[in-house]
């Protein structure tokens, strides 16, 4: 059944609401919706079902309706910015009657058939490793023709929701696009100071992503690129928009601790010169 569900952004000492919310890829605050088995994914929020209004960000309160499809028990990610700090809160929410809890079950496959849609994750390493990067490629095949109408989403070829599946270790990024590149190369200066180069880091992330969105990506492939902060097994959910229409591909990962000594097989993934232009 259509639930509603409200949100309210409210400062802890005084219980005003926030003031100030920062509009990111289009929106006010993102909201990931997932059943804890993993089952089923969601990228939704207020402006995709009413226009956002001063009143609304007046009192910091937002509103989105939401058929969670079968009960079960979901979290909530609701991520938002204020002042140039993004931010997360996590909510857990139970649907209907309370159930024993439902196994995920883990498919580590890289090869995903949606519908018309044929799916391809490529990997390096191949087993990603806690603490460093990881490179990633989805590449697209419609009817097994490559696909080559992706539309922006969002502001974004992709946006990439991720959880480790006890739930924790939440992450949020996009396609992986020269200008990004360039601008994190500037981060790997390590003689620089680590908070210093923290607070240049939540700079830079805010201001491209307040940048006029260009399409750089139109398939059949999208890079992306992440450092999973623990070892242990995560769900990732790539939701992109073939000929405009949004479109989840999901994923598993094994990702491994790092082994002082052991032979990680990290090298870098091939990708065509038009993606490097």
């Amino acid at each position: 059944e259509r639930t509603m569900l409200t949100e309210r952004l409210a400062h802890r000492s005084t219980d005003e609401p926030v003031q100030d919310l920062q509009i990111l890829h289009e929106r006010v605050i993102h909201n990931f919706i997932v059943n804890r088995n993993f089952s089923s994914f969601a990228h939704i929020h207020h402006e995709d079902f009413s226009p956002l209004e001063d009143s609304n960000l007046a009192a910091a309160t937002l509103t989105f309706p939401y058929h969670f499809p079968t009960n079960g028990d979901y979290r909530i990610v609701s991520e938002f910015t204020h002042r140039n700090r993004s931010w997360t809160k996590h909510f857990d929410v139970t649907v209907g009657e309370p159930k024993p809890h439902q196994k995920t079950v883990i498919d580590l496959s890289r090869e995903k058939t949606i519908d018309e849609f044929q799916a391809t994750l490529s990997v390096s390493p191949t087993r990603p490793v806690a603490g460093f990067e990881t490179e990633m490629i989805l590449q697209l095949r419609r009817d097994s023709k490559p696909v080559t109408d992706l539309e922006l989403i969002l502001g974004s070829e992709a946006h990439v929701a991720l959880w480790r599946v006890d739930g924790a270790h939440f992450g949020h990024t996009h396609s992986y696009t020269p200008h990004m590149a360039a601008m994190m190369g500037k981060m790997h200066d390590r003689a620089a100071d680590p908070q210093m180069r923290a607070k240049a880091m939540t700079r830079m992330m805010i201001a491209m992503m307040n940048e006029p969105p260009v399409l750089v990506f139109p398939g059949p492939r999208i890079p992306f690129r992440y450092v999973f902060s623990e070892p242990g097994t995560y769900a990732i959910f790539i939701q992109c928009a073939p000929a405009g229409v949004s479109t989840v591909f999901s994923f598993m990962l094994e990702v491994v601790e790092y082994q002082s000594g052991v032979e990680t097989n990290i090298q870098s993934i091939s990708v065509p010169s038009a993606e490097r232009n």
